[in-house]
């Protein structure tokens, strides 16, 4: 059982897109404290309050609840206009509850970054661009490590803010100008308009991190929610396809400067099957009409620019990679009420590499693109799993699928999503 003292943490263990909302949710509800630690907007979250349903992207998914602190910490990215749309949109629902903390070292997405998003992807193609298609993350994180970062901080100087765009757009507008051929972007224009959004943040800007310390020091529960997955990490991911943030549950010692030796227990989240975005090495990918069902069944399209998602099978190897990476405790398997109607299931126990088998990924080398999949088959079952209300209800076969996932994986499963509807999942005690 989750108690309220508990040190919790979600982290994707696929390629982003897990589901993390729902047991986030869950566990939210139980916490003090709800910390967003890396990530931009690509961390969305659907948050259920007052009867409707509304969409967040930077916002963490305790910030409908009464008395929690809401913390957004130096590692995230935040897309100035949308967190700023995100507050006043929650703030006239009536629904930001919370205490939110944002922290004066989270860097900026500006309107730059989203333009060269876009004119980047012109040329490479934005599977090749490898960013958020438009949302200018990549071109952010670029600034960060360059040393031209703007920063939460800097909207509270406005004459230093004024002297940084100034300065960003003499470079920027080269690009635009003598390598596009775009029209350049005005620094006043632009300044105008973060100062115009920047007032929305400016009761909220803080310092997350010492609350973070004293929510530890008095034994406060604390979720620390993850956005993205284990296997786009830009350290330990299949480079270069990868997000340009660590995605690891390590990234919450530098996002939050959480001490490495806290106890918390780690929850990887995967789907039970899987799915990715990219171009990138798919080893259990199928292009069957059983996967076509699946796809259409658990909604699986890009939330930008609703392309369909790649589908596969679910990927023990790389569950495996994952689990190591980010020293999980427990899993939280969702969707599998998508695999409702399914006749024969596979689920990938190795990668078969030029007749070796493999039980884990690597990603040191080519072997994610010459792998082929080694599957165990197990039979389907037609039952509704929304209707279960215990582990001990769920079809025989629904058993045996998620028994196998733990005795391969080392790790139990303590969290079934069983159907579309938001509370729709079984909490399995252990």
């Amino acid at each position: 059982m989750m108690t309220g003292s508990e040190t919790n943490m979600v982290i994707g263990t696929q390629w982003g897109n897990e589901g993390k909302g729902r047991i986030v949710d869950f566990i939210a509800n139980r916490s003090d404290v709800v910390v967003r630690f890396q990530g931009c907007s690509n961390g969305g979250r659907t948050i259920f309050a007052c009867g409707e349903k509304y969409r967040v992207s930077h916002l963490p998914s305790g910030i409908h609840h009464d008395g929690k602190n809401c913390l957004i910490c130096g590692g995230v990215t935040l897309d100035l206009e949308k967190v700023s749309d995100e507050i006043a949109m929650l703030k006239e629902a009536g629904v930001l509850k919370a205490r939110l903390t944002i922290s004066k070292s989270c860097h900026l997405i500006l309107d730059y970054h989203k333009k060269l998003d876009v004119l980047d992807g012109r040329i490479l193609g934005h599977n090749r661009n490898r960013t958020m298609v438009e949302q200018g993350f990549g071109h952010s994180c670029s600034d960060k490590y360059r040393r031209m970062g703007i920063r939460i901080a800097d909207l509270l100087y406005p004459d230093i803010l004024l002297d940084k765009i100034k300065e960003n757009l003499n470079v920027k507008n080269e690009y635009f100008t003598k390598i596009y051929g775009e029209k350049a972007l005005d620094p006043d224009e632009l300044y105008a308009k973060c100062i115009r959004l920047g007032e929305r943040l400016m009761p909220y800007i803080g310092a997350p991190e010492e609350i973070v310390e004293k929510a530890v020091s008095k034994n406060q529960g604390i979720l620390f929610e993850a956005c993205d997955g284990a296997l786009n990490d830009v350290e330990r991911g299949l480079y270069p396809y990868v997000m340009p943030i660590s995605s690891l549950s390590a990234a919450a010692l530098t996002g939050t400067g959480l001490r490495w030796n806290s106890p918390m227990r780690i929850i990887g989240v995967a789907k039970a099957y899987s799915t990715r975005n990219d171009d990138g090495p798919f080893v259990t990918e199928e292009t069957s009409a059983v996967t076509a069902f699946i796809r259409n069944r658990g909604k699986e399209f890009t939330e930008v620019t609703m392309e369909p998602r790649r589908v596969g099978w679910f990927d023990l190897p790389a569950l495996r990679y994952a689990l190591k990476e980010n020293g999980v405790h427990s899993l939280a398997l969702t969707k599998l009420d998508v695999l409702t109607g399914v006749d024969e299931l596979k689920i990938c126990t190795a990668y078969d590499v030029d007749g070796e088998e493999k039980k884990i990924l690597d990603i040191t080398n080519r072997d994610a693109w010459k792998a082929r999949p080694v599957y165990k088959t197990f039979e389907g079952w037609r039952e509704e799993l929304s209707l279960c209300n215990d582990f001990k209800t769920l079809p025989v076969q629904a058993q045996e699928f998620i028994k196998f996932i733990e005795e391969e994986a080392g790790v139990p499963v303590i969290w079934v999503g069983v159907g579309a509807d938001w509370g729709k999942a079984l909490f399995i005690r252990r």
